[in-house]
């Protein structure tokens, strides 16, 4: 004979090992319904009812069981449906849009019903939501004490002719004004701008080259070289100046001159770096050389 105490504790077991063999509970379907307004339709008019279900991950709405385009009932027509699918944590939320449109005309203020839609889905288990039923007011477009006979339809009318010429003429003016300014800010980039030698030798013009340091006479050399560069469009080497004074040909008569520019440049900077300024070849003849470059290239302008 089993005792009291047994018999309870075996009871206790049995219900707890039963409640954990159970599982959990069936999934349930969220359903978020946002319903449009529910008065003021007519024929032509169409109505779109939106909604969002969630359910558990692992669960797939059948879109096949949505309202098929095509008559509904007496009142209206599925015009179309759309879903989409959004995946958070462990749940798919799914947004689905229906709409229809209006197709009876009424002589008076009627109550039409969008019916309830039923939603299936497929997963681990039967899983369902039931859309509920939507009603709403069509009104007449015509006049409830107006006979059908006395009824006449009128052709659409055509759109209003208006004057185009004043709007023409109105754009081709903002057109040229707009190339005009676009031409003076293009001359104020380009134009304007003082070339590479000018520059340059305004630069050079400035510095007292009485006592000059090797630093600024360097710094000379370079400003020279930043100006070939420019003119050239690419970094300028010795063994290329043949090809810059035939596509610059004012330079032409200078290139015994910058050929000599280039070897002080090797001597400068590779050959003697550490060496006193060049005796046979002072800042002011640098300056020289670069107030000859300019007045080639506005020659060449």
């Amino acid at each position: 004979m089993i005792a009291p105490r047994s018999r309870t504790f075996a009871v206790w077991f049995l219900l707890c090992t039963g409640s954990a063999l159970a599982g959990p509970g069936p999934a349930t379907p969220r359903l978020q319904v946002q319903p449009p307004r529910d008065f003021g339709y007519a024929m032509g008019d169409i109505l779109e009812q939106t909604f969002t279900v969630s359910v558990p991950a692992g669960y797939a709405l059948e879109t096949g069981y949505l309202p098929q385009t095509g008559a509904l009932d007496e009142y209206l027509e599925v015009r179309g449906s759309k879903w989409h699918l959004e995946q958070r944590d462990d749940t798919s939320v799914y947004q689905v849009r229906v709409a229809y449109q209006v197709f009876k005309g009424v002589r008076a203020i009627e109550t039409a019903t969008v019916p309830a839609l039923p939603l299936r889905f497929q997963g681990p288990g039967p899983l369902t939501a039931t859309l509920p039923e939507w009603r709403f007011t069509v009104a007449p477009l015509i006049a409830p004490d107006l006979a059908d006979e006395q009824v006449t339809t009128r052709e659409a009318q055509p759109p209003v002719a208006l004057p185009t010429r004043p709007h023409a003429t109105r754009l081709v003016g903002y057109l040229g004004l707009g190339a005009a300014l676009f031409g003076l800010m293009a001359w104020r980039r380009h134009g304007s701008r003082p070339h590479p030698f000018a520059r340059a030798y305004r630069e050079l013009r400035r510095q007292t080259w009485r006592g000059a340091t090797p630093e600024s006479y360097r710094a000379a050399v370079q400003r020279l070289h930043q100006a070939l560069n420019e003119t050239a469009g690419h970094s300028l080497f010795a063994e290329q100046l043949g090809g810059f004074c035939a596509a610059h040909p004012a330079f032409a008569e200078l290139r015994e001159e910058l050929a000599g520019f280039f070897r002080l440049s090797r001597r400068v900077f590779f050959a003697a770096p550490d060496a006193p300024l060049p005796p046979d070849y002072p800042a002011t003849r640098l300056q020289a050389l670069c107030r000859r470059c300019a007045q080639a290239e506005r020659r060449q302008a």
